[in-house]
Order: structure tokens, then sequence, then C-alpha cells
């Protein structure tokens, strides 16, 4: 019994040292403005020696990628990116690679700058980092962990009203402005909504009496 524990736990450190020797490729959640850009960084958490990194990426609906870059710590060590889009998966193939036979020492560091684009009617949602790969300087493969980013946009920036708000105030009011006490007191009035963040909206209504 004894000695079947030792090797359970023998197995348990063998493949802890495994994961110790990969490391993380991750974005940390970010806020961007619909119809804008936004340059966030791609940071890398190693714990070997890595010679280049590679990962896919899945974008929500709105969000582009616009351009893609080493960061100056990249630069360095004489790093530079590129990216593949795949039409048929919908996802974008991100690397990182020397121009000569040098690593990235055990560190972590921002390694890629991403510049995203935003639709004007993006409304958030996440960005999935997956399938992450280093390299040793003998060009075998470290698997990485990867990460879910969450994008969100200003409120302010939110096109519409989510369906669970409403409004804490109706008012109606005539065509000439003056306050009616009923959407029936007239065949066209006009409703204000009050909502509960300040907003006024307004909308025409119209029926046949």
């Amino acid at each position: 019994m004894m000695r079947r524990c030792l090797m359970i736990f023998a197995a348990f450190l063998a493949v802890m040292t495994a994961l110790a020797q990969g490391g993380h490729i991750y974005i940390d959640d970010f806020e961007i403005i619909p119809d804008s850009t936004l340059t966030v960084p791609v940071i890398l958490a190693n714990t070997d020696s890595t010679r280049g990194v590679q990962f896919y990426m899945t974008l929500p609906d709105g969000l582009a990628l616009d351009e893609c870059a080493p960061s100056a710590y990249s630069r360095s060590y004489e790093m530079t990116t590129t990216t593949r889009w795949t039409d048929e998966e919908g996802f974008y193939l991100v690397m990182l690679f020397p121009s000569a036979r040098i690593c990235l020492p055990p560190d972590t560091a921002e390694v890629i700058l991403l510049t995203f684009l935003a639709q004007s009617d993006f409304k958030g949602g996440d960005i999935n980092l997956w399938n992450c790969k280093g390299s040793t300087i003998d060009n075998k493969v470290i698997p990485m962990d990867g990460d879910t980013v969450a994008v969100s946009v200003p409120a302010s920036s939110l096109i519409g009203i989510p369906v669970e708000q409403h409004p804490v105030k109706d008012q109606f009011f005539n065509l000439q402005g003056a306050p009616v006490p009923s959407p029936d007191s007239s065949s066209v009035v006009i409703k204000v909504s009050t909502w509960s963040d300040g907003r006024q909206t307004a909308q025409k209504m119209s029926h046949a009496h």
C-alpha cells in the first residue's frame, strides 16, 4: 500500500513538473469604446527559456484585429510577429518568433501588442486564446495555458436599453406640449420615459378614437 502511494505521489510530481515547465499566455480584461481602436498587450509568463510562442485567437462579433506588433521587450530580443486569419474556422493564428537563435528568458512580460478595432455597434464579448504553445531553443514544443478575456464597452456607449431594465416614470403630452393624464387622452401623444440612470426617451404614440 505504501509503495503504491509513493508511486502515485511520484506520478503526481512528474505531472506537476511538466506543467511547471510550460507557462501562461494571457490578456488582461479591457474596455473599448465602439467605433475606435485600442492597443492591448499580450503577456507571457514563461517558466523556462522560450524561443517564440504561438496561439489561436477568436474574437466576438463586432471586434476585429487591426494590427499586431512585437513589444519593446520582444524587440530587445530580436523578436518579430505575424498573424494569419482563417476564413473557414474564423480565428487568428498569432506568432512571435526570433530573427536569430535567441530565447526569451523565464519572466513575466508584455511580448505582443494587439490593436483591436471595435465597430460602432460593438457591445462587448469574450476573446479566447487557445492552443497556446512555446518552443525551446532546440524547437521542442512547450504547451502553455491560454486565457479568456472579457471585453466590455462603457455603459454610456451601449445602444438601446437592456430588456431587463424598465422606466421608473412615464409621462404623456399632447402635440402642444401640455401634459395629459394617459395615452388615451388624445389621438396622438408623446410618451416621455425616465430611466433609473436619469436618461429620458421620447416616443410618439397614435391610435384611433
